[in-house]
């Protein structure tokens, strides 16, 4: 049995989960469920960042304390996860006063190593992602993230010796040793290296909602560092040890900087292992939009799992575009995406065990244990997360089942009185429906256990309402 580790990145606590959260946490869970169909053992974790001026913002905005406005969040992302159906193993917050502990020790460990040096700091800084930009890197003079001017802002900071790392971080992202993807991030990562890399603050002054720095009480430690040391605390506290290196990193492209330089600086200076892979997925436009408040196209996604249901919005979500690459999402393509499941593998599985059970076939179907070299074929894809092409490739599967049954016209066999090629020709389509249950676990698991039940049982059932008839029953 081997042992795999994934992290979603802890998400940022300033409002609620959208679907953007969703989209990171749905490609982990797939990838968890799949690992253990396998028989490894796995740690999943996901969790939120509940530290930093935009929180202490946020709570004063909403006239609550730091820590009673994170306290009334967590909630809402814990039942986002439940209607989705994540299996997380552990839900981090970096509130956890063990977290706290062994961020300030691992601070300690860096200041004893002379990895950290005091300095003044003058440099142009986003509220937004709080960090600092350099001039070039702004795009007309904005955040290229937040499209808001930065500020000056001028302290006096600890700084960790990043630029001490930079050779050994290139040399193992060029040994393989640490994986980064997709391809165009991996170059992005590479290039920004061969600059040369600056140190970098990791304390802050006059930012009370933070870890205290050991031994200054003036100053607290930088969001990132906390945020990003969750991966490994989380093993500590959690008695997971033997699980760390992690197997792989998930976030989005934005964090991408921290996860594939800062945060493997940091574990070099602490002589611990890198993590295997890192890998930064696209942005979401909704509509053909930048997702905001202000358009009023932020889709929820607990909202859409009421309406839709947990597997049809992981399905869509997955299926509309290559993971790594931008895309656009939309309410209108998760109907289309619903639709779909309910035309290609709804309509497999009802019209199949009703023909079984019309012309008195069930006591003949046999459950068979198949070998098939779709199953291998998918588990590909999923290990180079091409999470689109492999439910493409099962939806294919799934088309190909409604067009055998087309063509071998079971109902002609029937009427023809030809018992045993109806026999076989049911059995096939029973095969294929098994078939596609087995690969469709990971990414549509309640589906999937529907189906085995029905399967086992021969009763078939509606896997998915009309979309008027759901949205009506949800209402009543």
């Amino acid at each position: 049995m081997s042992k795999y580790y994934i992290t979603t990145p802890i998400y940022y606590i300033n409002d609620v989960p959208h679907i953007g959260h969703a989209y990171t946490t749905i490609a982990a869970d797939v990838l968890a469920r799949s690992h253990r169909a396998k028989g490894d053992d796995v740690f999943f974790l996901t969790g939120t960042d509940e530290h930093g001026v935009k929180i202490a913002e946020a709570a004063k905005k909403a006239g609550k304390e730091p820590r009673e406005f994170v306290d009334g969040l967590v909630p809402v992302f814990k039942n986002a996860w439940k209607k989705l159906n994540i299996s997380h193993s552990e839900y981090f917050r970096t509130t956890n006063p063990d977290h706290e502990k062994i961020v300030q020790e691992i601070v300690e460990k860096l200041v004893a190593k002379d990895l950290v040096l005091k300095k003044k700091y003058e440099g142009l800084y986003c509220i937004g992602c709080e960090k600092y930009w350099k001039l070039e890197d702004l795009i007309d003079g904005k955040c290229p993230d937040h499209k808001t001017v930065p500020v000056k802002q001028s302290e006096e900071n600890y700084f960790f010796k990043l630029s001490q790392f930079g050779d050994q971080i290139l040399a193992k992202i060029k040994s393989g040793e640490l994986e980064i993807g997709p391809d165009s991030r991996k170059n992005e990562v590479i290039g920004k290296i061969n600059q040369g890399l600056e140190d970098i603050s990791i304390s802050r002054s006059g930012v009370e909602w933070g870890i205290k720095f050991p031994g200054d009480e003036s100053q607290t430690i930088y969001v990132w560092v906390d945020a990003l040391l969750n991966y490994y605390t989380a093993t500590k506290i959690f008695k997971k040890e033997d699980f760390w290196p992690a197997n792989l990193h998930l976030m989005a492209k934005d964090i991408l900087w921290f996860h594939a330089i800062i945060w493997p600086a940091m574990l070099l200076a602490l002589d611990l292992p890198l993590p295997k892979k890192v890998f930064a997925h696209g942005f979401f436009t909704v509509g053909n939009q930048k997702m905001s408040k202000t358009l009023g196209n932020v889709l929820d996604p607990i909202a859409l799992s009421d309406k839709y249901g947990a597997d049809a919005v992981r399905y869509a979500v997955l299926r509309e575009f290559p993971f790594g690459e931008d895309g656009d999402i939309s309410e209108e393509k998760i109907a289309a995406r619903y639709t779909e499941l309910a035309n290609n593998i709804g309509n497999l599985v009802q019209r199949t065990l009703s023909m079984i059970n019309r012309y008195e076939l069930d006591q003949k179907i046999k459950a068979k244990s198949q070998t098939d070299d779709s199953d291998l074929k998918i588990d590909q894809l999923l290990d180079d997360l091409k999470f689109n092409e492999a439910l493409t490739e099962i939806m294919k599967l799934a088309e190909s089942a409604n067009k055998y049954i087309a063509e071998k016209e079971p109902w002609v066999l029937a009427k023809e009185g030809k018992t045993e090629e109806l026999e076989r020709v049911l059995q096939k389509s029973y095969d294929n429906i098994s078939n596609i249950a087995d690969l469709i676990a990971p990414f549509m698991p309640e589906t999937s256990e529907k189906i085995k039940a029905q399967l086992k049982s021969l009763e078939p059932e509606v896997l998915f309402p009309r979309l008027e008839e759901k949205i009506l029953n949800s209402k009543s």
